[in-house]
């Protein structure tokens, strides 16, 4: 159970922006959802769930919960809205807030972004591909080593991954 009294009812102005619209106008419909891709992940992401928590101050909950990087940007849940609330920049904005307040924070992405070179399965679609008269592979740092090894080089560089080389190993270790 939740203790409301611990909340942070503060919370949304710490998170959003005047450019995303005014989330208190979310009436949790679930248009944003309805066509979301990462709506039907393991876990979902649940937009109008996330907006509750930073509404209701819920900071340890969203401080915990990965799925606003499973957005996979496609936009439809700004298209969607009918209250005129920017989902996706909702979603980011969560996204910035978590890594503000944990700096030792580390988006779950980026480990699968450093071994694959992206954060969708692309590489892993090619049977649906192919019966979509697409080649099984589509072009990508999977395929290509040397793209991936400059792309890796560059990831080096940013201070996330000079933080915890561990969970970044070079090819030849």
């Amino acid at each position: 159970m939740i203790d409301l009294a611990e909340a942070n009812t503060g919370l949304w102005k710490d998170i959003v922006t005047e450019d995303m619209g005014d989330i208190r106008k979310c009436y949790n419909c679930g248009t944003c959802i309805s066509g979301c891709p990462a709506a039907e992940g393991n876990p979902p992401l649940l937009i109008r769930r996330l907006v509750r928590m930073v509404l209701f101050g819920l900071e340890d909950e969203l401080l915990d919960d990965e799925t606003p990087w499973a957005c996979v940007s496609c936009n439809q849940c700004m298209e969607m809205c009918p209250q005129g609330v920017k989902p996706f920049e909702v979603g980011l904005a969560i996204r910035r807030w978590q890594c503000r307040e944990d700096e030792t924070y580390i988006p779950p992405s980026l480990p699968e972004l450093w071994e694959i070179g992206h954060t969708q399965s692309v590489h892993k679609q090619g049977e649906l591909r192919k019966s979509l008269g697409l080649d099984e592979s589509p072009p990508s740092v999977v395929t290509d080593h040397e793209s991936m090894a400059n792309f890796r080089k560059m990831l080096k560089e940013t201070a996330i991954v000079k933080s915890a080389p561990y969970m970044f190993p070079d090819e030849e270790e």
